[in-house]
């Protein structure tokens, strides 16, 4: 988007939100406290934005990555589990809110953010592998010199 990479800058705030989403979910399930009632439905509602983010984020740069030779495979499997991710976040936001007036089936919400925080976690570890091991997101160097450690500048 406008030249700008903004996928590495974004993936990580969904995967921290829906974590503690779903933390916030069987705190409320176990303890019922008042004031940890809306902490779940926000703070995944809040996962569910930032993973619609890092998807389409992720879509910009796709051609990036597979003209550095990051093959089109990896990339698929990471999105593949980026959607199922999304999904599962969008389910559980569903759920979340659903169940909070009436305090009934709290275990639901607190199932689906739990596979949810699983799914996002495995997606982030597929971008790791696109970065880490097939170079996906490196700087090239300008002529003459090399490239900076770390595909970063």
């Amino acid at each position: 988007m406008f030249g700008l990479d903004l996928h590495p800058g974004v993936v990580h705030f969904p995967i921290a939100l829906v974590v503690v989403g779903a933390l916030a979910e069987f705190a409320y399930l176990a303890l019922r406290k008042n004031w940890l009632k809306w902490f779940g439905p926000v703070l995944l509602t809040l996962a569910l934005a930032g993973a619609g983010a890092a998807y389409f984020s992720g879509n910009a740069v796709e051609d990036k990555a597979e003209h550095q030779g990051v093959p089109e495979a990896a990339i698929e499997d990471h999105e593949d589990s980026c959607l199922w991710a999304l999904g599962a976040i969008g389910l559980a936001v569903l759920l979340s809110w659903a169940t909070r007036p009436r305090g009934r089936a709290l275990w639901l919400p607190a199932l689906f953010a739990f596979i949810a925080a699983a799914l996002t976690i495995w997606t982030g570890h597929l971008g790791g592998k696109l970065v880490f091991i097939h170079g996906a997101g490196r700087v090239a160097a300008p002529p003459g010199q090399e490239a900076p450690v770390g595909g970063a500048p």
